[in-house]
């Protein structure tokens, strides 16, 4: 009984926090909304008072625009094109807003409202503000110099970037306008008709552009040393590059208009070599190849039978240097063989390949220059080239580097056992780059020059004799002048054993286990092997024979008992 009236009092206080907690949540989740409503409401007035002070700013800028003259005007002009740009993004940003809200929100209906009087006059806007723009485009005059060219074309091209800006500003503004139930057709037709116009303007200096680049590219060709003509042509260059970008920035606009830009397409891809997805639509493709098709034609016809001669005599230079070159050739191997010089194999086979290629190389340079190619770019060219695949071989010019210096020191040459950088083995191949070497047990194995002669090089086959360094040991009962006998008798009796110089026989040392005797004779190079098994097998059987032994290792432990242990 007691404990039920203690519960009573436990479940009441867990009631009212659960009450409590609920209501609060409830509570919590009334006020969200209203929060919501709050700032939307807030950015909205802040966007729309924003609307205002660049309205106001535009409207003093114009007028200071009347009073003014000269760079000052200019700066006046540049910053009312920036107040424009800003107040179209304001509206554009303002109907955005105002789009994404519900319907059931507060205010929505005047905002609403707000909106459309707001998209409505971006069209004025943008109509003012791109008229104002087009009449300062100003075509820069051919007798300027290159740097009065290049600041009047950043002039131009800023200009053009703007009026590119409200372009796409008007596009949005009028796919905004049909969410909201406005009937922008008027305007849409206009626009679609100044965007042609545009087109149409663009694609004509573009043309006229690429016709100044043509011709100054004729005159620096005539006049290579004249640096103002190489400044125009850069600055022309830049002037094709920038007017095919902004063309292009205009067919992306029209095709989202649904205008046909076939015909441009083409001379946006002559003017900057860039393969878009709009060069396989199907009208700019058949123009292209129709386009390519005359032109080659017109090759084929004016310039055809002075190409063929110059083909047919390039491979008739080329040929009869090839036929020069294999004499050449044939001639340097007879005299390399006949030298008394003992050339190396490697620097033989350098000195022919050297020999075919110079004659080779001077025949296909000598043929560009009788077909009319200018032999002066094509080496400055090649030495570019040159500079950049030596930096991009460091490594393997070092092992040039040391292949060089094989050649002129002669360490070793093919068929020399030898033993270099970690490996030993019989030389069976060289070049610059590496050496094969071919190991005792049969293996190839290529070992960079660099690696080479970085180390050691030691050429056992270098000398026509070698010593053979042999130790045998008997046991310290065994008599040691009869040893020495035995020894040399081997030695002296052996066919390959060259007498001078004569063979040796030492005592060499008192080992642990047995009294050791070195045996050094001489043999060629060739028999260094065969002496060397059978002076070992010989002296184990003569010994045997006369009853000296060739002890194995041992040691002598001596215990000592020590008294009470």
């Amino acid at each position: 009984m007691k404990s039920t009236l203690t519960c009573v009092p436990l479940v009441k206080t867990v009631l009212v926090i659960l009450l409590y907690t609920g209501a609060t949540a409830v509570l919590a989740a009334d006020d969200a909304p209203a929060s919501a409503d709050k700032e939307t409401e807030k950015s909205l007035q802040q966007t729309l008072a924003d609307i205002t002070t660049q309205k106001q700013i535009r409207i003093d800028l114009q007028n200071r625009i009347k009073k003014s003259s000269g760079i000052t005007k200019q700066i006046y002009e540049k910053r009312l094109d920036n107040t424009s740009l800003k107040l179209l993004q304001l509206g554009l940003e303002f109907s955005e807003n105002v789009a994404a809200l519900d319907d059931t929100e507060k205010n929505t209906l005047e905002y609403r409202k707000q909106a459309k009087d707001i998209l409505l006059a971006q069209f004025g806007t943008a109509d003012s503000a791109a008229k104002r723009i087009r009449s300062r485009l100003e075509i820069p005059k051919p007798d300027l110099s290159a740097a009065e060219q290049a600041e009047a074309y950043t002039r131009l091209f800023t200009l053009l970037d703007s009026l590119n800006q409200i372009y796409e500003l008007f596009i949005k503004s009028m796919d905004l306008s049909r969410d909201f139930g406005v009937d922008v057709s008027k305007q849409e037709s206009q626009f679609k008709e100044e965007m042609t116009e545009r087109a149409v303007n663009g694609s004509v200096l573009l043309e006229m552009a690429m016709n100044d680049v043509s011709a100054l590219r004729a005159g620096v060709s005539a006049l290579p040393e004249d640096a103002e003509l190489i400044a125009k042509l850069k600055v022309a260059t830049t002037h094709v590059q920038n007017l095919a970008s902004g063309l292009a920035d205009v067919l992306a606009m029209m095709e989202k208009l649904e205008l046909d830009t076939s015909a441009y397409q083409e001379q946006v891809l002559a003017a900057t070599g860039e393969i878009t997805t709009d060069v396989f639509e199907v009208g700019v493709v058949t123009n292209l190849l129709v386009g390519w098709g005359q032109t080659l034609w017109n090759v084929v016809i004016e310039d055809g039978p002075d190409l063929i001669f110059k083909v047919f005599l390039f491979l008739i230079i080329v040929y009869g240097f090839r036929k020069l070159a294999g004499f050449v050739q044939t001639l340097v191997e007879h005299a390399l063989a006949k030298s008394k010089l003992h050339f190396s194999e490697l620097l033989q086979r350098m000195l022919v390949s050297i020999a075919r290629n110079v004659v080779v190389i001077l025949g296909v340079l000598i043929a560009l220059s009788q077909v009319g190619i200018s032999l002066g770019p094509l080496l400055a060219g090649l030495g570019v080239i040159g500079f950049v695949v030596g930096f991009a071989l460091q490594d393997s010019l070092s092992n040039f580097a040391s292949g060089l210096m094989i050649l002129a020191y002669r360490p070793f040459d093919v068929g020399d056992l030898i033993e270099a950088g970690g490996v030993q083995g019989k030389v069976s191949q060289m070049s610059l780059v590496n050496t094969t070497i071919l190991t005792l047990d049969n293996q190839s194995i290529v070992v960079p020059n660099n690696k080479i002669w970085g180390d050691v090089i030691r050429n056992v086959t270098a000398q026509t004799n070698r010593r053979i360094d042999m130790t045998f040991g008997v046991s310290y009962s065994d008599d040691i002048p009869k040893t020495e006998r035995i020894l040399q008798d081997i030695l002296e009796s052996h066919d390959k054993v060259l007498d001078d110089p004569e063979p040796i026989v030492r005592l060499h040392e008192l080992a642990d286990s047995s009294v050791n005797f070195v045996a050094r004779p001489w043999v060629r190079k060739d028999d260094y092997w065969d002496v060397y098994w059978d002076v070992t097998r010989s002296v184990k059987m003569r010994f045997d024979e006369e009853g000296i032994s060739i002890p194995f290792p041992q040691r002598d432990v001596h215990l000592i008992n020590e008294p009470g242990g």
